[in-house]
């Protein structure tokens, strides 16, 4: 019976967690969700079952969390549900690594429940990088509603602002034991709430006005069902479509205009047919731009791009760097050639190679694609070369309905704070949106609705933040911490 209690608890706390990851404002459940979970796994004495507990728990929890992966529209059901299942199954190997080695060392250190908020947040960190990098489900991101919190992601990135969730809940668990005496509690009570005090005068001091000057701007968000998209039939319709869209909201002062990803599928900017159309039909006056996601061809190479055209031809290109596993690129197809041999329906994109940065009129912006904006470090080797703004190309239009588009859209909020620099997310089916730099929504289209939207780039006013400088110093300075702690532990065996 005891077991059977601490298997429904540890399914609770996964269950809890993931929710606060939804789009539903419920993030303060992740404030407490994991006191459940650390309720049972503080008192297991054997590694078997910190294993089954720590299993238990990564799967409920990205369950909850990437269900929707299961209802993409771009592949057959079958192949849309063995694709969660296997993202939820090496999602966990996060998880049973965490308490893992927080089981190996726990007993042979004092404040083993801050070194296991150290290791989940090195795992985070770590989890962001290579090819099958993944910092969708960490839990910063339940915190998105609480703007004065994360200000201070600014500072320390999104896993500073993980660590902070990990502190609270290890705060309520010392206090539901009645843990008073120890002065910890309290160091912890003051680390809990000194973010509120710093987060309230950051957000003042980034809460700036829309600018009445700056790069005319025209965002449309065609909404676009994805079967329309993929039928060749219609793909004159289509582009008719958006091109009506652009043409009916064009203002006399519109220098920029932007498309979502994959805006054209069946038409190509290198083809001078197809380019000559656009800017015939497009651009009232000359000095014009449009910036689309297309389909673009180097050789052998094929790469989902950001492409901005002029009346003078194709200007710039910024090839994606950061591909979805399988639905956009086999993983280590480019090492192993049988590997590009998979079929399941997935394009087979090329990785790019380099960062890129566009320039109209000194105005200076990055245009990264879709998936590109979860990843923080992307975003903020682009803010480092003293842009004015981020936009985003999106197509999210394999999902018809929530969570994912919303679960997407948030995480722009972070970048907008991580580095002080508005975010212009133009999507497809939604959601389309303009992010102050303090991670304030200014304007939105919903999703599953047409629509356009008029902003202004302005010059960027602000110094580059800390985090743009420096990175992720806050989740490095943690990483070193705990590869010298476990050094230190391991002589002290050798010792004895």
């Amino acid at each position: 019976m005891i077991k059977v209690n601490s298997y429904l608890l540890v399914c609770f706390s996964a269950i809890l967690t993931g929710v606060a990851q939804h789009s539903l404002g419920l993030g303060f459940l992740a404030w407490i969700s994991l006191i459940p979970l650390l309720h049972v796994i503080v008192k297991q004495s054997n590694y078997k079952n910190i294993f089954q507990y720590s299993l238990l728990w990564g799967v409920v929890y990205h369950l909850v969390v990437v269900f929707w992966l299961s209802s993409n529209i771009g592949t057959t059901s079958i192949i849309a549900f063995i694709s969660m299942l296997a993202a939820v199954l090496i999602l966990c190997f996060n998880t049973i690594a965490i308490f893992s080695l927080w089981f190996f060392i726990k007993n042979k250190i004092k404040f083993n429940l801050i070194v296991l908020s150290i290791i989940w947040v090195s795992v985070e960190y770590l989890r962001s990088y290579g090819l099958l990098g993944f910092p969708w489900v960490a839990l910063a991101n339940t915190q998105t509603d609480y703007l004065y919190l994360i200000q201070n992601a600014e500072f320390v990135g999104i896993y500073g602002i993980s660590f902070w969730v990990l502190l609270v809940n290890i705060f309520f668990f010392n206090v539901i034991n009645h843990n008073f005496k120890n002065r910890k509690l309290y160091i912890t009570f003051f680390l809990i709430i000194l973010p509120w005090f710093s987060g309230y005068i950051l957000f003042n001091k980034y809460n700036i006005e829309s600018p009445d000057e700056g790069l005319s701007t025209l965002l449309v968000q065609p909404n676009v069902n994805l079967y329309d998209k993929r039928d060749f039939s219609s793909k004159e319709q289509t582009l008719d479509k958006i091109i009506k869209m652009t043409h009916d909201n064009l203002s006399i002062d519109t220098k920029l205009i932007l498309w979502p990803e994959s805006a054209m599928p069946f038409h190509r900017m290198q083809s001078t047919r197809d380019r000559n159309y656009l800017i015939d039909r497009l651009f009232k006056q000359d000095g014009s731009y449009l910036l689309s996601g297309n389909i673009f061809y180097e050789g052998s190479n094929i790469y989902n791009s950001s492409v901005l055209v002029s009346n003078n031809g194709i200007e710039s290109v910024y090839h994606k760097r950061q591909l979805v596993p399988i639905a956009e690129h086999v993983p280590f197809s480019e090492n192993f050639d049988y590997l590009k041999n998979i079929n399941i329906g997935q394009t087979n994109f090329s990785k790019g190679k380099k960062d890129h940065v566009f320039n109209i009129d000194q105005y200076r912006f990055a245009a990264l694609i879709c998936f590109e904006s979860t990843f923080p470090e992307i975003n903020r080797r682009h803010a480092n070369q003293d842009i004015d703004a981020i936009i985003y190309l999106v197509n999210d239009g394999w999902y018809t309905t929530f969570p994912q588009p919303g679960q997407h859209s948030k995480q722009a909020v972070f970048r907008a704070i991580e580095n002080r620099l508005p975010i212009i997310r133009c999507t497809n089916t939604g959601i389309s949106m303009l992010i102050n730099p303090n991670g304030s929504i200014q304007e939105s289209i919903g999703l599953n609705k047409a629509g356009t939207m008029h902003v202004k780039i302005n010059k960027n006013k602000y110094e580059k933040t800390f985090y743009t400088r420096f990175g992720n110093v806050f989740s490095i300075v943690l990483l070193v911490f705990l590869i010298l702690l476990l050094i230190r532990l391991n002589f002290r065996n050798e010792k004895k």
